[in-house]
């Protein structure tokens, strides 16, 4: 009966990810080890001071890229 049960197909990309790969390999860098530190940076505040250097994002693609909830 279950056999052909399959996980959803993602078909929108993940936001976080569309910014990495719009970065510069240093900004990259930077920004992977911000998302990776969860006891300096909550999502909120790393959502924060991304917007406040033009890079325009929420809390929800963050916490959602950092709880692999998202198409990456």
């Amino acid at each position: 009966m279950l056999e052909d049960m399959r996980p959803p197909v993602m078909k929108t990309r993940c936001k976080v990810r569309t910014m990495l790969e719009q970065l510069d390999e240093t900004d990259r860098d930077i920004l992977l080890k911000a998302i990776a530190d969860h006891e300096a940076w909550s999502s909120n505040a790393l959502a924060r001071a991304l917007s406040q250097r033009g890079l325009i994002t929420t809390e929800k693609p963050i916490r959602k890229h950092r709880n692999r909830e998202c198409s990456c």
